[in-house]
């Protein structure tokens, strides 16, 4: 379950902003697809949104203000009372408490360790996601939206009252750790004056110092040049972009891009932070590399994490090959938290790495691992440096730091208006950079493991100093097209999807869908409820097998998985199939009356037989008919004076899997 944050999310912190002529808009490119499941989800959020929303208020006891989000609010005025009335109810725990409990809604209030008090409504959203796409009982859920794609059910209440009876339940049927509340989360700006590391110049290759510090500007250059012009999508996590900003002039903006708050197509930045991110992905990458830009908040920097991690479930689903994700929540129980380690697990199969900032603190950095998901360890998480290479002060470390990416001072787009850029500073710019360096690398090799990323990274990392603070270090990629990618046993093998398996004359025919990352396949039979055994080592051009040595009647399953230099992939989904001969000894003849009477000899195992007819010998329009297993004749009635076409099956059923029959040589009369 997800506990009470002790900390607004953290995001990037804002510094100082200039103005420069602008350059034509973002081009908007691609074709559109189906996001019904991401589409429905979305809406619901934007359907049940109340602007009263909030994730946490912080009050000091006895007093007639508080902090709201990050913003400045007067209790008096929040909770209708006056002055006086308000410092009596915020004056301890207890009292605060007491008051909240007699107002609608369900409260938590909780002191902090500076002495504040922490008001916290974990039921207002009155949604609960769990992970399970087959809940029986949904306690009075008045929408249930359930998932499959993603193996989890969302359920909308009512009434908090009935949220948090429901929760409650739910988690003593599915587990705890199944469970979660769609909490409310606040982008939070914080303003701390960092100075900028260097002049800002019109006509420059790049905007941000981080670019030339890691070798990127180099790069961009020299990619077409040694031929790395593959598409690379970058999947951006975050409030949106201002594709009228100069720095997306001819760059493409997936036309797949999609708001998820709102449940449109409109990922336009209204609060600020995407379109700087943005910028910096652009700056640092040449024009092969297109943005997949999913926005996640609201005007007033709100999000909820259902909005987010299905946003990251698109990104997915997309197949995006980086994702940015330049927030986090921090906690003191951050990592107790796993509400998204599932996402992040497919993406991690799938060989998506997704960029993590580690966090800021204006007072000083904490330890990454209250920060999720940077701390968990399928992501990467990003501490930021100044121009000199030193951590920033307000970067977060710790030992779950993977690398450390320029962060200070970073002049990106901003998002007010087509004339202004922005000098902006926070881990938040620091993780678009490694983002940009991973595209660099799935321009070389796509499907790249996030393990063989990291590896990648790490061969190019300059040694900044001490793990905690800076990870591997900060990749230097200057050399990167020279030296090439240099462990090509990283490689994604990704899970076949196995087709089907399915009778033939000569045996049992399997296919399956062929993956990327793969050399050659395995094929695995088991027979009735035996061991499984290896069967067949095919070419990765390969899609398909005939199992040969087979009997009648028995029943086989299989499945497959990929193999590429030492590593096999996951197998792929199991099928069944019970082992029938094709029918032989078939007749056809005339009857009276324009029939045809169609005769076999019985089949064991049989338990419907199947006869196919038509009047031209590819079956286009064919009729079938079919007839029990104690049959071995049947008869066509009104045809017309031409020739036909017939062909017979049989099946049989058995434990739940019915299987087929190929169909029988083709037989032709004429009909007279």
């Amino acid at each position: 379950m997800w506990k009470k944050t002790t900390a607004v999310l953290m995001i990037c912190i804002l510094c100082i902003s200039f103005s420069f002529p602008v350059s034509n808009a973002a081009e908007i490119s691609g074709t559109a697809s189906d996001v019904t499941n991401y589409k429905q989800i979305s809406s619901l959020v934007s359907d049940t949104w109340e602007s009263d929303y909030f994730e946490k208020m912080i009050i000091s006891p006895g007093s007639d203000s508080m902090e709201k989000d990050g913003e400045q609010e007067s209790v008096s005025d929040e909770f209708n009372v006056s002055v006086s009335k308000a410092k009596e109810i915020t004056k301890t725990e207890n009292s605060m408490d007491s008051y909240l409990d007699r107002q609608d809604g369900i409260y938590e209030v909780e002191k902090n360790d500076d002495g504040d008090l922490e008001v916290t409504a974990p039921y207002q959203t009155k949604r609960i996601i769990v992970e399970n796409d087959n809940v029986e009982d949904t306690y009075g859920a008045s929408h249930v939206y359930v998932n499959k794609a993603d193996g989890e059910t969302i359920l909308q209440y009512d009434a908090e009252e009935d949220t948090e009876s429901a929760f409650e339940a739910l988690k003593q049927t599915y587990g705890p750790s199944q469970c979660y509340l769609d909490k409310v989360v606040s982008l939070d700006e914080t303003a701390m004056g960092l100075p900028l590391s260097q002049e800002v110049v019109d006509g420059v290759d790049s905007y941000s110092w981080g670019n030339d510090y890691m070798g990127m500007s180099k790069l961009k250059k020299e990619a077409a040049s040694y031929g790395y012009t593959r598409k690379v999508t970058v999947a951006i996590v975050d409030t949106g972009i201002n594709t009228s900003n100069r720095m997306f002039k001819g760059r493409t903006i997936s036309s797949q891009s999609y708001n998820f708050f709102n449940g449109n197509k409109n990922v336009t930045d209204v609060f600020g932070h995407g379109t700087h991110v943005s910028g910096i992905i652009v700056d640092a990458t040449p024009a092969n590399v297109s943005l997949l830009v999913l926005r996640v908040a609201n005007s007033k920097g709100q999000s909820s994490m259902l909005t987010i991690k299905t946003a990251l479930q698109y990104a997915i689903a997309k197949k995006s090959d980086v994702i940015n994700l330049s927030m986090g929540f921090i906690d003191a129980n951050a990592d107790l938290y796993n509400y998204l380690d599932s996402t992040i697990d497919k993406a991690y199969e799938k060989g998506i790495p997704i960029s993590c900032a580690a966090g800021n603190q204006e007072t000083g950095g904490i330890d990454v691992r209250y920060c999720y998901p940077a701390n968990y360890s399928k992501t990467i998480a990003v501490s930021a440096i100044d121009s000199s290479g030193r951590l920033a002060n307000y970067s977060n470390r710790g030992n779950g730091i993977d690398f450390a990416a320029p962060g200070t001072g970073i002049i990106s787009a901003d998002y007010k208006g087509n004339l202004t850029l922005r000098a902006m500073s926070g881990t938040s710019m620091a993780a678009p950079h490694i983002t940009a360096a991973i595209a660099y690398l799935k321009m070389m090799q796509p499907n790249l493991s996030v393990k063989g990323v990291c590896r990648e990274l790490e061969l190019y990392c300059r040694n900044l100093g001490a793990k905690k603070y800076y990870g591997r270090g900060c990749p230097i990629l200057t050399n990167l097209f020279k030296k090439g990618i240099t462990n090509k046993k990283y490689i994604v093998i990704l899970k076949p999807m196995l087709s089907s398996v399915s009778n033939k004359g000569s045996g049992i025919k399997v296919t399956w869908k062929k993956v990327t990352g793969a050399a050659s396949y395995y094929v695995y039979r088991r027979t009735n409820n035996g061991a499984w055994k290896q069967r067949a080592v095919l070419s990765a051009s390969s899609n398909s097998y005939i199992d040969r040595n087979v009997k009648q009647g028995k029943k086989y399953t299989y499945k497959v998985r990929a193999y590429n230099n030492g590593i096999f992939g996951r197998f792929s989904s199991e099928k069944k199939v019970y082992r029938l001969k094709t029918l032989t000894n078939i007749r056809v003849k005339n009857t009276s009356g324009r029939r045809a009477a169609v005769l076999w000899k019985k089949k064991t195992y049989a338990t419907t037989y199947q006869v196919k007819y038509a009047a031209n010998p590819s079956f286009n329009k064919a009729r079938k008919v079919s007839a029990n297993k104690k049959n071995s004749r049947l008869t066509t009635k009104k045809l017309k004076k031409k020739t036909y076409y017939f062909q017979i099956r049989y099946s049989y059923k058995k434990g739940g899997v019915k299987s087929w029959s190929a169909w029988s040589k083709v037989k032709k009369i004429k009909i007279r």
